[in-house]
């Protein structure tokens, strides 16, 4: 379509002056539209995932949503978190942050976040919170009872718990808190008991 477009522009000036406005904002689309592909294609399959591990992968998202939504993310993450973490498992953290801060930036009206990850010898800990104005009680009465309202929401919930986990979101006027808990499986017992500290 824009080698195609490529040619008519190059003849544009053959055309009415409104034929040349469409012409103009139908480039401008195609153009939109082709990053808009790349970024999803990104985000549906990250990268940097497979070649770097999650940690890159979660500072390389995170980072990119901040500049783009103009929201300050204090990120924190326990060094070493990734390690031994089966990648579906790591696709799902990814996942539940990407839909977290997707939430944050569509419905809270905060200006900031903070995404914070702990690791235990035998699970991950995931909090990611903001200062928005909160989820309406009718609607966090719904999420603790279950009823979840919201295709992100239930997704997170399904990805915690495929392994054995659990999500848990509290809310008031004052932000809103997603904590997600994911066991991990096979751990040796030989690893150390230490909680990994946070960087």
């Amino acid at each position: 379509m824009t080698m195609n477009l490529a040619n008519i522009v190059s003849e544009k000036e053959k055309l009415s002056e409104r034929a040349r406005q469409n012409l103009e904002q139908n480039q401008a689309l195609i153009e939109q539209a082709s990053r808009e592909i790349r970024t999803m294609s990104h985000l549906l399959h990250p990268p940097l995932l497979d070649e770097v591990g999650l940690d890159s992968a979660l500072r390389w998202y995170i980072d990119g949503f901040s500049d783009r939504s103009k929201i300050t993310v204090e990120t924190k993450l326990a060094s070493g978190f990734s390690e031994d973490v089966p990648r579906d498992m790591a696709l799902s953290v990814f996942r539940i942050v990407q839909e977290s801060l997707t939430n944050i930036h569509r419905h809270s009206g905060s200006p900031t976040a903070l995404v914070q990850i702990d690791r235990s010898p035998r699970e991950i800990t995931l909090v990611v919170e903001n200062e928005g104005k909160g989820i309406p009680a009718q609607i966090e009465s719904k999420i603790s009872s279950g009823e979840l309202t919201g295709v992100g929401l239930r997704g997170m919930r399904e990805r915690v718990r495929q392994f054995g986990g659990h999500l848990d979101v509290r809310s008031n006027g004052h932000g809103t808190r997603i904590v997600a808990v994911l066991p991990i499986p096979n751990v040796p017992d030989d690893e150390d008991k230490n909680t990994r500290s946070v960087r």
